[in-house]
């Protein structure tokens, strides 16, 4: 035994155990910690969007809609155009950093938009959200 052990490298031994072993395995954890620290960032992301949505979605109301609902006023293109209005609201309140996060995150960014700000309009109508 202290014959094979002499006649082993270990130069050769470690540097081979570092590349076939220790080297993958530290990578993919490196890669796991990273997605994981991005998946997180996101999910900020997305907190800090829907909360944009729903105070945009409250300060359209209370400026425009309120006012016009029920009236001849309130047309399919006028409910577009106020839906509209919010979306840039809630957009133009994001820092560019987070737009771009969730814009890369999100290949339908304009539909996910749409959708939000439709739960936005049910929770207030339901009275999850009070308008301020």
């Amino acid at each position: 035994m202290n014959e094979v052990l002499k006649g082993i490298d270990w130069n050769q031994f470690i540097s081979t155990v570092w590349t076939v072993v220790l080297l993958p395995i530290i990578t993919y954890v490196g890669v796991q910690i990273n997605d994981y620290a991005k998946i997180k960032k996101i999910d900020k992301y997305t907190d800090i969007l829907y909360r944009n949505v729903s105070d945009a979605v409250r300060d359209v109301y209370e400026t425009v809609v309120k006012d016009i609902k029920g009236t001849d006023e309130w047309t399919y293109e006028k409910q577009e155009e106020v839906k509209n209005l919010a979306k840039a609201k809630a957009i133009s309140a994001l820092s560019t950093s987070v737009y771009q996060g969730l814009k890369a995150a999100n290949s339908d960014f304009d539909e996910y938009l749409d959708s939000l700000i439709g739960t936005a309009l049910y929770e207030m109508k339901e009275g999850y959200v009070t308008l301020r």
